[in-house]
């Protein structure tokens, strides 16, 4: 007789009687079943009984057999025992018919359950044949739903039938599904099977219950705290919900028709999601990001289960199984490998995580391995399952809510050290160096700090306000700027380092740049400033440019200042058509007052000078001071009469004026160039480069005068074409434009086998490729003082490319350098000279210097100490052009020189000219008898050579012997002639 309990007792009851069940199967069989083949037999102590092992089964490959055909057949069928309680044929696609009998042994009437569990079978067909052959049908399962005629097939996977006292029923089962066929069949009574039911829904509703609460509670806090997190957690919960309802049954038997179409993919895509969620939480809780293996597990698991979750729309049910069961088996391994690192993990949380990860991975894999087949059924695979997930349910909710009081915890000490942080602003605000405030739009000023205060004149907000100011607008000096940054402020939200002058309470003047950035509040919109004061730097400016534009000796505009002057006259001129004229004075004898009685006697003459000009210019002229005792007038909207009349009236004003210094009487002179600015003058250099050649051309003509700059006079072009060469042979060192020849010098008196003997010779290369000859430049730059410069290059670059070719260098006997007059006497040149043979190593005897007879003379006693230190090094020396100059035979005599070279002139014309023969020979009759070697130049043809050998000249040099050529071009010879 079934007897009604509470609630919590058929709980406790029920749950207490499947854990001794299991302890029941694996120890031994229960003596209470009352089994045998194909039969089952019920006494008056019957509840409920596992008939699995009592029943027998056949699979039907060809999903063809009927129940008919069985029916008629049974004998003909192959019939197998069970053996096994819970029916497990594992993954198949195929139909298997049951075939069983039930005896009632008392006298009776029962209703029975037969319940076939929470089996997910697709097609359950049962049939009951009684003793008369009245035959009975029950279609169950998740495809069908409950149609039979009872209340109980309705709400489970069961169905009711009336037995009588002393009654055999037999039943057939047919059974089809798409992945596993697994069932547990047990017959119960009515009443324990109802209650069973009941305490079982009951506790899978207090657990869904808990969940959804759980739900509905984290919702609450995703709303309020926007935490992506939150979303992960309920849809993990919601999901397992989800699984744990289809696993179970709830969606079929509750009538839901879509549940009962779709749960396979609803199954599937559940268990992706769920695996979706893992990998997403397990790399936070874990910490193993900056593990590369971690990452790339976590990204595969990540895109497998995205793929599980689509997998319905492209694979069978069967195949997504399949999907799921890899995914499943590769986390096993994942884990696994994840937990070693945990092992020995300082963090209980983390190693609570990782066990009940573990097990909740172990309890799906033996869940697969039975619903393969591959595992026999016992009921503990079916809970470690559940108590696996709700383990990680349980984590997941306790690291929220830890994550929740450490989120408040650190609230809490953030508004804390907000607090100090704004104390300690407003210390800053209050004492910055820099001025502060923040005002409204409109100007009103909100805060203000003491160094704002101090510079607008007063020591605080207070005292401003008492004074009635509470805006900012009225200490700027141009009204408008405010309304100007505003505007942009406005429209960039933030403007920096905007310079502004403003005048304070005492109308002092105050110089700074203002900061504002835009601070949109609620309330409000306010304006957030800083300001630079830079009164002192720009006051320091100020001073600076004074001294950038003016001379700090005669108080006259610079030079650099000047030419941006003539720049904007010449702009003007072509603008407006006026003319301007340019005035350009050297001092004559300045230098002597400089070398007799010192700079300081000068710098008081150049003072005095300065005031004597200004006195014949009226206050709109331009009167610059160019530098040394060079000056510069410009002329505005004059003509040239009036220049020349300016020019002349300064001319004889120095002239006549006079300047003593301790008794010493000194005249000046002054010289004069003029030049007017037209449109032919593109630019203010010109002007001056144009105005300083009319200047010289003055000074060449006598000093002391006027010169009016022209176009067609010869000495200022051959002055500008000078001046030009300067500017393009700095260009070409600059650019490294310059290239090195040779010109071989060969022996004639006695010819013997030596090596390579030539003068190294200067090339210029343009700027279109092509080679200038040295005629061209050489002049300029000797005048300009620039030769100094190229002779460095020459032998630096001689040096270095000797170097460069060892095989060269150890065939080369003589290879003769020309140097200049100043290279003589430079003393740097000297160290220069020496330092680069020594670098790189070059043969001082291989080296010959030449120098010309001018050049030796220009400070013959230095020339004399660099030849002598020079030759005790080895070096040796030639005289060049000898007879062109002062052809003086003592400078054969003091001068320390190895050969000497007659001068081209004379040889060119010998076999015509007896004169140029006489001296030629003459020439060489005293170099003989100094023991001195002659070289010939300008050899030209075979008379001239056989000429020199009658007089016994010992080299000869010149378009005969062979050209002049590019150093490259002896190397690349060198080259063939070897091949």
């Amino acid at each position: 007789m079934f007897v009604k309990q509470s609630i919590s007792d058929n709980i406790i009851d029920n749950y207490m009687r499947h854990y001794l069940s299991i302890l029941f199967t694996l120890l031994f069989l229960n003596p209470l079943l009352q089994l045998k083949a194909d039969t089952v037999d019920l006494d008056a102590h019957f509840t409920n009984l596992p008939i699995g092992t009592a029943v027998s089964f056949f699979e039907d490959k060809s999903n063809s057999y009927t129940f008919d055909y069985l029916l008629k057949h049974h004998d003909r069928v192959v019939w197998r025992a069970s053996n096994q309680n819970y029916l497990n044929f594992g993954f198949t696609d195929t139909s298997y018919w049951l075939y069983g009998k039930i005896n009632n042994l008392t006298q009776i009437s029962q209703y029975l359950v037969i319940d076939l569990g929470d089996s997910l079978i697709d097609n359950i067909d049962i049939y009951l044949v009684r003793e008369n052959g009245e035959v009975e049908l029950t279609q169950l399962g998740t495809r069908k739903g409950g149609e039979g005629s009872d209340s109980i097939s309705k709400w489970s996977f069961a169905t009711g039938f009336n037995m009588a006292g002393n009654e055999s029923i037999e039943f057939y089962i047919r059974l089809k599904t798409q992945a596993f066929l697994q069932t547990k069949i047990t017959l119960w009574q009515t009443e324990y099977f109802i209650s069973e039911q009941s305490d079982h829904k009951l506790l899978v509703s207090l657990f869904t219950g808990i969940f959804l609460m759980m739900i509905c509670f984290l919702i609450f806090l995703y709303i309020h705290l926007r935490e992506a997190q939150l979303l992960q957690y309920i849809l993990f919960i919601f999901c397992y919900v989800g699984v744990i309802w289809l696993i179970k049954g709830f969606g079929f038997v509750d009538d839901f028709p879509f549940i009962a179409q779709h749960y396979d993919a609803l199954l599937i895509i559940l268990m992706g999601i769920i695996s979706w969620n893992l990998s997403l939480l397990a790399p936070r809780l874990l910490k193993l990001k900056h593990r590369p293996w971690f990452i790339l597990t976590s990204t595969f698991v990540t895109y497998a289960s995205i793929a599980v979750v689509f997998s319905p729309l492209f694979l069978s049910f069967q195949a997504s199984i399949i999907v799921i069961s890899l995914l499943v088996a590769t986390l096993t391994v994942i884990l696994l490998i994840s937990s070693l690192f945990y092992i020995h993990d300082r963090s209980k949380q983390t190693r609570f995580y990782v066990f009940s990860l573990v097990y909740f991975i172990l309890g799906m894999d033996l869940y697969m391995l039975n619903r393969y087949g591959l595992l026999g059924y016992n009921e503990f695979t079916e809970y470690t399952t559940s108590l696996s997930a709700i383990l990680v349910l349980l984590y997941l909710c306790w690291n929220f809510s830890k994550q929740m009081a450490y989120d408040r915890k650190t609230k809490n000490k953030v508004q804390q050290q907000i607090m100090t942080v704004n104390e300690r602003y407003y210390s800053v605000f209050q004492n910055a160096a820099e001025g502060m405030f923040t005002t409204s739009l409109d100007g009103t000023i909100l805060a203000i700090n003491k160094s704002m205060c101090r510079l607008l004149g007063f020591s605080d907000l207070n005292e401003m306000q008492l004074h009635g100011i509470t805006t900012a607008n009225g200490f700027y000096i141009d009204p408008d700027l405010r309304d100007k940054i505003i505007a942009r402020l406005l429209a960039e939200e933030q403007v920096t380092a905007v310079e502004m002058t403003g005048v304070d309470r005492y109308g002092d003047i105050f110089h700074g740049e203002i900061n504002m950035r835009l601070n949109v509040q609620p309330a409000m919109t306010i304006i957030d400033g800083s300001f630079v004061d830079t009164t002192k730097r720009r006051q320091h400016e100020i001073k600076l440019e004074t001294i950038a534009k003016y001379d700090q000796l005669t108080g006259l505009v610079n030079r650099s200042h000047f030419e941006k002057l003539v720049s904007t006259s010449l702009a003007t001129a072509k603008t407006e058509m006026a003319d301007n004229i340019l005035l350009y004075l050297d001092l004559d004898q300045f230098k002597l007052v400089n070398d007799i009685c010192g700079h300081d006697v000068g710098d008081a003459l150049l003072k005095k000078i300065t005031i004597l000009l200004r006195s014949y210019l009226t206050s709109d002229t331009i009167l610059a001071r160019l530098g040394g005792d060079e000056f510069a007038i410009l002329l505005e909207r004059s003509d040239m009469d009036k220049a020349l009349e300016v020019a002349d009236l300064i001319r004889t004003g120095i002239e006549a004026f006079r300047y003593t210094h301790h008794g010493r009487h000194f005249v000046l002179g002054v010289s004069i160039g003029i030049v007017m600015l037209d449109s032919s003058i593109g630019n203010s250099s010109l002007a001056l480069s144009l105005a300083d050649t009319a200047c010289f051309t003055a000074k060449t003509q006598g000093r002391n005068r006027v010169y009016v700059y022209s176009k067609s006079n010869a000495a200022m072009l051959t002055h500008q074409r000078e001046m030009r060469w300067i500017g393009v042979l700095r260009e070409a060192l600059d650019q490294n434009r310059f290239e090195l020849a040779f010109q071989t010098i060969s022996p004639l008196t006695n010819p013997v086998a030596e090596g390579y003997r030539y003068e190294v010779l200067l090339r210029l290369r343009d700027e279109q490729g092509k080679l200038q000859s040295p005629s061209e430049f050489i002049a300029a730059a000797e005048k300009y003082n620039f030769m100094v410069q190229l002779d460095r290059w020459v032998v630096q670059t001689f040096c270095q490319w000797l170097a460069s070719n060892p095989k060269h260098l150890q065939k080369l006997t003589s290879a003769s350098i020309n140097l200049c007059g100043q290279s003589l006497i430079d003393r740097g040149m000297h160290k220069f000279i020496e330092e680069t043979i020594e670098r790189y190593a070059i043969p001082p005897h291989k080296l010959c210097f030449e120098v010309t007879e001018s050049q030796a003379i220009v400070d013959f006693e230095q020339t004399i100490i660099f030849m002598h230190k020079f030759k005790e090094l080895g070096c040796r020396f030639s005289l060049d052009d000898f007879g062109s100059g002062f052809s003086s035979y003592s400078y054969i005599k003091r001068l320390p020189i190895d050969q000497l070279k007659i001068d081209g002139a004379f040889v060119q014309n010998i076999e015509t000219n007896n004169i140029d023969y006489t001296m030629v020979k003459s020439f060489n009759e005293i170099a003989k008898a100094v023991n001195i070697k002659t070289v010939a130049e300008y050899v030209e043809n075979e008379n001239i050579k056989n000429i020199l050998a009658e007089i016994g000249i010992d080299f000869v040099q010149g378009y005969l012997i062979a050209k002049p050529a590019l150093l490259v071009d002896l190397v690349d010879n060198e080259l063939f002639d070897s091949a």
